[in-house]
């Protein structure tokens, strides 16, 4: 049997337009697609009151036309502590626009851990009280995904569910520095987390990985997002992602992906959303 199609990890909402299987991961949450037939979200940790404002904008990608009828999750099971000002802006967000995108979910699926802080993850939507079908199930994650109809996605979520929580902390959050500030540097980075630019070093060297490997990761990124959802050119993409030329960006894509640029975005093309005239 061949194993699950992996998801894609991108790098802002504006990429789930409905085309592949893609993911978003922040500092304490992430957002998936499956086509249009179902989205996801997944929160761990402590999620903060920024963080339920870095969210808001994938939460609205669900009223897109074409998310009509979708199967809807959210996994609060790794969350390890509720922030109650947090907590509150995500239920009046979900209250104030529960019939934006509400109509267009087919069923919700909600999976929570035992404990106080399940009650909390169970209990938010009865308080919402959206315009469909929705369910709580205590870490049974099979039998949501059967309850939404789409059994078989099953697998490949848990997959990537397990891939991410491997990922440790501050990995995470030097994606999460680049991600707001593409171009910083080394010392920029190690100051936004709070350390300085010798321990981050030691500690992503620890974690299997380096700033420059996660540089280049988020270009690789960055480039892929934009071949996969523009029609841009490759002089255009080239100047976007800080490489000198066009056959500098094929040089170092063939290297990391094993195939060109245009390769990759003939099997990877979505609609375009921005047009290079």
């Amino acid at each position: 049997m061949s194993p699950p199609a992996k998801f894609t990890q991108v790098l802002d909402e504006r990429a789930f337009t409905g085309a592949g299987r893609l993911a978003f991961v922040g500092r304490c949450f992430m957002f998936w697609q499956d086509g249009t037939r179902a989205l996801g979200t997944v929160m761990w940790g402590h999620p903060r009151e920024a963080d339920i404002e870095q969210m808001i904008p994938f939460f609205e990608v669900g009223a897109a036309p074409c998310f009509k009828g979708h199967a809807s999750f959210v996994d609060g099971r790794r969350l390890e502590s509720i922030d109650m000002l947090a907590f509150g802006k995500l239920l009046a967000y979900l209250t104030r626009r529960r019939h934006a995108w509400g109509p267009n979910i087919g069923r919700q699926a909600i999976l929570h851990p035992a404990g106080f802080i399940g009650v909390v993850v169970a209990g938010a939507l009865h308080v919402a009280r959206p315009p469909y079908p929705f369910k709580s199930f205590e870490d049974d994650e099979r039998a949501a995904f059967e309850w939404c109809g789409v059994r078989r996605l099953a697998k490949a979520y848990r997959a990537q569910i397990d891939a991410v929580c491997a990922v440790p902390e501050v990995v995470r959050a030097v994606r999460e520095a680049l991600r707001e500030g593409p171009r910083l540097k080394n010392a920029e980075i190690a100051q936004r987390l709070g350390v300085s630019e010798r321990t981050l070093q030691r500690r992503l060297e620890a974690a299997g990985t380096s700033l420059r490997a996660e540089h280049e990761l988020h270009q690789s990124r960055a480039i892929e997002q934009l071949l996969a959802g523009t029609d841009l050119t490759l002089d255009a993409i080239a100047a976007m992602s800080g490489f000198h030329s066009a056959s500098h960006l094929v040089r170092r894509f063939r290297q990391s992906h094993g195939q060109t640029p245009g390769e990759w975005r003939a099997r990877h093309q979505q609609a375009p959303v921005t047009s290079a005239r």
